[in-house]
């Protein structure tokens, strides 16, 4: 890369990149060491991470992962938020330009409870690209679910109830929880679509990973190199 080379300042993340990461996260996932029903998502993310790292690298996927890095208000140099996950793009000079996931628990155990924490994945994971505190000048977001008792049907239906609900606040330009425009063959990934007053609506993508193995179909890039995953009796009814 030169100083002048016109790609590295690039201001859009480059879409070819977005269904490449959904991919590398559901793949990742499908090997990843399961939490617990009552794992919190701070050291569940730590732990992806470093499990994501490691298969970007093998299959060379030129982004960067950071974990919760700062995004601070450019005006007023106060801190918005972390990022739970960043991705990077490898020749990218622009640090605005990025593909964030918030990472929320769903149908986590508190207190020997089932909570769905539905509500929570809205108001506090969705909101915060709608309200341009994260992914302010992109096309593209992602939500990650970590599904806790492994019942993607009862935390979809849930988010989706929570998403209808509200979605003058989260300027929703039509429908709801909508099939993914990237991955239709895959129930547990899915997609919203935001009227954020930029040029080009915004898409956020929804990844329901579940804590029961072999939850849904697989990834359908061929470089990620995996076998097909059986669905569970669960998802079979």
């Amino acid at each position: 890369m030169t100083l002048g080379d016109v790609e590295a300042w690039a201001e859009v993340f480059p879409e070819e990149l977005v269904p490449r990461i959904i991919d590398l996260v559901w793949t990742t996932w499908d090997t990843f060491p399961k939490p617990s029903p009552n794992e919190h998502e701070v050291p569940i993310t730590r732990r992806f991470r470093c499990a994501l790292k490691q298969a970007k690298d093998y299959i060379r996927l030129p982004v960067r992962i950071d974990r919760e890095p700062a995004e601070d208000d450019p005006a007023t140099a106060q801190e918005l938020g972390r990022i739970d996950l960043r991705f990077s793009p490898a020749g990218s000079a622009l640090e605005e330009v990025y593909f964030a996931f918030e990472c929320k628990r769903l149908n986590a155990t508190e207190n020997g409870t089932r909570r769905p924490r539905a509500s929570e994945y809205v108001a506090e994971g969705m909101m915060r690209f709608v309200t341009g505190q994260y992914a302010a000048a992109m096309r593209h977001g992602g939500m990650i679910g970590y599904v806790l008792d492994g019942d993607c049907d009862h935390a979809i239906r849930l988010v989706g109830q929570n998403i209808d609900a509200n979605k003058v606040a989260l300027r929703m330009q039509n429908g709801g929880l909508a099939e993914s425009s990237l991955r239709q063959d895959n129930a547990m990934i899915r997609e919203t679509m935001h009227d954020l007053g930029r040029a080009e609506i915004f898409r956020l993508h929804h990844l329901f990973l579940s804590t029961v193995v072999n939850e849904g179909p697989p990834s359908t890039d061929p470089s990620l190199g995996t076998k097909p995953a059986k669905r569970s009796k669960k998802q079979q009814h």
